[in-house]
């Protein structure tokens, strides 16, 4: 399994079949309450951002880490865990400054992100616990 890039992030960003993880997002937003989520993220702190769009962009990404980490059943602020989130900041902004200049549609932007951070989540559970029982 490869590692997520910003650039896999841009080019999601430009392909126009999603319907299938819409739904699987819709799926995993039903199964794990927003509370748990909300208590997850009111715990870090993520700096602010100007621009309204990268913001929700980074907040968007952020939730879908959380939501893979529940999903996985994994703890968040496990130390082998915790650093994925300072991780994948600095790529939602090198994405964003790569499509700002096309006509951003919010609501593909935010899906984007939030996809993004969940295969983060996958990539590190295969990474740390998968490869190696696999292996």
């Amino acid at each position: 399994m490869a590692r997520p890039e910003s650039n896999d992030l841009v080019i999601s960003f430009q392909k126009k079949d999603k319907d299938y993880r819409k739904k699987e997002m819709e799926s995993l937003k039903e199964r794990i309450s927003l509370s748990e989520v909300e208590e997850v993220f009111s715990k870090l702190k993520i700096q602010e951002y100007e621009n309204e769009l990268l913001r929700s962009g980074v907040r968007s990404a952020i939730l879908g880490l959380i939501y893979g980490f529940k999903d996985r059943e994994l703890d968040p602020f496990h130390k082998d865990h915790f650093s994925i989130f300072m991780e994948i900041i600095p790529e939602i902004e090198s994405a964003f400054n790569t499509v700002n200049n096309e006509n951003l549609d919010e609501e593909q932007w935010l899906f984007e992100c939030f996809d993004y951070g969940i295969k983060h989540i996958y990539y590190l559970d295969w990474q740390l616990y998968l490869s190696k029982v696999c292996y």
